[in-house]
């Protein structure tokens, strides 16, 4: 298997459980995130948790179709890291120093996310 697919069936892999984990099994820490961020409408807390979710799924299942050939369609998923990263760096700084490193796993997925879209913005160009 190419190494360019092991990358993203690895960001399948995240993004499908980033999307399916907290509707299903963390749903109450999940908006109790949504709180600490400063969202404090329970009904914003279930929008934002059911559009993040569906989000993340759309792209886990996104990246085994066309659209992984598409520069464009990495750059929105490296913008959607980025912007979760900093919430969460802004909001509860106290992330970068929990023990399982949330924030600080973005910064490689951000780095394949740059990678694959280099990879199809030359393939584009050439």
């Amino acid at each position: 298997m190419k190494s360019k697919n092991i990358l993203i069936l690895s960001l399948v892999f995240v993004w499908l459980w980033s999307g399916i984990q907290p509707i299903i099994f963390e749903t109450q820490f999940s908006l109790n995130l949504l709180q600490q961020v400063g969202i404090h409408s329970t009904q914003i807390q279930w929008l934002l948790l059911i559009a993040s979710s569906v989000l993340d799924c759309a792209f886990g299942v996104l990246c085994v179709t066309k659209m992984r050939f598409q520069a464009a369609f990495w750059l929105i998923q490296w913008v959607t890291v980025l912007i979760y990263s900093l919430i969460l760096a802004f909001r509860l700084p106290e992330m970068w120093m929990h023990p399982f490193a949330p924030l600080i796993k973005n910064v490689p997925i951000l780095a394949i996310l740059y990678f694959l879209f280099q990879q199809n913005y030359q393939e584009k160009s050439s």
